[in-house]
């Protein structure tokens, strides 16, 4: 046997031991709630809070539901902010991801 063989042969029992390639392992199960959801008493505790720093969660709503409408019609409105923020967008993930 060549040299590289003699390398390789005690290797060729382990290979049983080894993972395949082809072989997919499965991910851990989930448990059975979402974690996007958030109870019902989270939710009290946070209007509460809001409540207690002078915030309406009505308001905040309505504020946010314009905020979104805005979004919406800036591309058709504004095609050079819009260029303007996705660039500044991409470059801070560009620098980002370099460090």
């Amino acid at each position: 046997m060549s040299e590289l063989e003699n390398e390789l042969a005690p290797d060729a029992g382990d290979k049983a031991a080894r993972p395949t390639r082809n072989k997919v392992e499965e991910p851990p199960a989930e448990p059975d709630t979402p974690r996007d959801e958030v109870s019902e008493p989270q939710l009290q505790d946070v209007e509460q809070l809001l409540e207690q720093h002078g915030l309406d969660v009505d308001e905040l709503k309505s504020l946010w539901d314009h905020f979104l409408e805005e979004l919406k019609d800036l591309p058709t409105k504004k095609p050079l902010v819009t260029v303007f923020g996705a660039f500044l967008l991409g470059y801070l993930a560009g620098r980002s991801s370099r460090k």
